[in-house]
């Protein structure tokens, strides 16, 4: 169990206040609400949604007070990729660290949240940083068509029902202006599971993420829902470049890992070497709307 309790704070950057009763709490409520989101039809998905993340922090308000912010080095690789002055507007966006940098630079930047508990009622709105509630995926139906620069969300598409993702990106086009880029990242299915599941070193994501993807899965999508172009976004050692060729050598590699790699043991093995030369745990991309 000390094991359990060590990879939980780990996962969650919490300290030794947490212990197994708080674990075991968090699994049991997280096995419970996978089950209802997973369930929830396309018109109860808003409702059951909602009402699931609004329970989850209010019952484990410990991952309100885990840190969030990225290392100064993640950081300053996502600053450079927005361009000066951009209208920016955050999917799922947390307690919003990755905005506020972006605020203190003068972007104009809005914030969401599928629910109140976890961003909005904690941190007060600042000049430039305005606070909205969506449901995440029909996000035209809250912000008007070609309205932002840039549309971001770092570690969220993982969480939404699997049938809602195409719908999530034509949506997230749709209120990009032309020449504008949804700049995402995600967990890569072969370097997890990333989230509850874990602590309890299964070999999937079996809670709240309910489905991880692979660059191969997501260029498909995006091509599907008429992004223009798709490129790798690739950070190394303080150099963070965009590439196309860099994600077709990704997708090949992501076909060639599912024909070959039965094992998601060896597929974690093969990612944690990957990622000693550059190939990150983590799916970035960079998707442009060129068109109207």
């Amino acid at each position: 169990m000390s094991d359990v309790v060590s990879r939980y704070r780990r996962n969650y950057g919490l300290g030794d206040e947490i212990g197994i009763e708080h674990v075991e709490a968090h699994r049991e409520l997280e096995e419970r609400l996978t089950r209802e989101l997973l369930a929830s039809t396309p018109e109860s998905r808003w409702q059951v949604f909602s009402a699931a993340y609004t329970e989850l922090y209010q019952s484990v308000p410990w991952l309100n007070t885990s840190d969030e912010s990225k290392s100064p080095r993640l950081t300053a690789a996502w600053l450079k990729l927005v361009p000066e002055q951009a209208d920016v507007f955050e999917v799922g966006s947390g307690r919003a660290a990755l905005l506020r940098d972006l605020v203190r630079r003068g972007h104009r930047c809005i914030a969401t949240e599928i629910t109140q508990e976890r961003g909005s009622k904690h941190l007060a709105e600042s000049e430039g940083l305005q606070w909205h509630i969506t449901d995440g995926v029909h996000l035209a139906s809250f912000e008007p068509d070609e309205a932002f620069d840039i549309v971001i969300s770092t570690q969220v598409i993982e969480h939404f029902h699997p049938d809602d993702l195409l719908t999530h990106l034509e949506h997230a086009r749709r209120i990009l202006r032309p020449e504008g880029i949804y700049l995402f990242d995600t967990p890569h299915r072969s370097s997890g599971p990333h989230d509850l599941s874990r602590v309890f070193e299964f070999d999937r994501a079996e809670f709240m993420h309910l489905k991880e993807y692979t660059y191969d899965e997501l260029a498909s999508a995006l091509n599907t829902v008429g992004f223009d172009t798709v490129k790798a976004v690739i950070s190394f050692r303080g150099f963070v470049i965009q590439s196309g060729v860099g994600l077709q050598l990704l997708r090949l590699l992501d076909r060639l890992e599912e024909r070959t790699i039965s094992s998601a043991r060896s597929k974690r093995r093969l990612r944690a070497l990957l990622s000693k030369i550059g190939v990150s745990r983590n799916i970035w991309l960079a998707a442009y709307r060129k068109s109207r």
